[in-house]
């Protein structure tokens, strides 16, 4: 049996959610792992963290297989898209959306104002970006998520490029997976 690392994350990307990815992304090649499987399930979170973990998976010097088992929700998209092999349950969905804007305009300036609308469409097109490399979503999907949200079904993602494969998670008799 091959070297690979078996994980699974269920849960929103922040701080303390992208330390343990990362960690555990590290660990699998500091203890000499030939490839890792990350089982995932995300609502999204924060897009700086997002975009950081897009990174450093595309960083890591082994194979990585992320397998949506659930939703792929917000900036967990651009994490999913960063694997070299991308798969999903049937029932998997994804979703993309807008950048958010802080909802409070209170004792802001319209200076301020526009410098954070400014800053979530510098966030939309990074984010537009990161698919355009790494997906074939059509152009009306792009538009589409610049106003609201789009769901996508598991068949959707494959016939954009975001998945690879649609199957069925199950672990090989005998691995260990880890919980992050």
């Amino acid at each position: 049996m091959s070297n690979i690392s078996y994980f699974s994350f269920i849960g929103g990307i922040d701080d303390a959610t992208a330390g343990r990815i990362a960690m555990a992304l590290n660990s699998a090649v500091n203890e000499g792992a030939q490839g890792v499987y990350l089982s995932f399930s995300s609502w999204g979170g924060l897009v700086t963290l997002g975009v950081f973990l897009h990174n450093h998976i595309r960083a890591i010097p082994i194979p990585i297989t992320i397998h949506a088992t659930g939703s792929v929700e917000s900036i967990a998209l651009v994490v999913f898209v960063a694997a070299q092999r991308r798969v999903c349950s049937q029932h998997s969905l994804f979703l993309t959306h807008p950048a958010e804007a802080p909802a409070s305009a209170e004792g802001k300036t319209w200076e301020r104002l526009k410098t954070t609308l400014d800053a979530a469409s510098d966030e939309d097109q990074r984010i537009e970006n990161i698919f355009r490399e790494r997906c074939s979503i059509d152009d009306a999907i792009y538009s589409q998520r610049r106003f609201r949200d789009v769901h996508m079904t598991a068949q959707d993602a494959l016939k954009f490029g975001i998945t690879h494969s649609v199957e069925e998670f199950a672990l090989p008799s005998g691995v260990r997976i880890v919980q992050i």
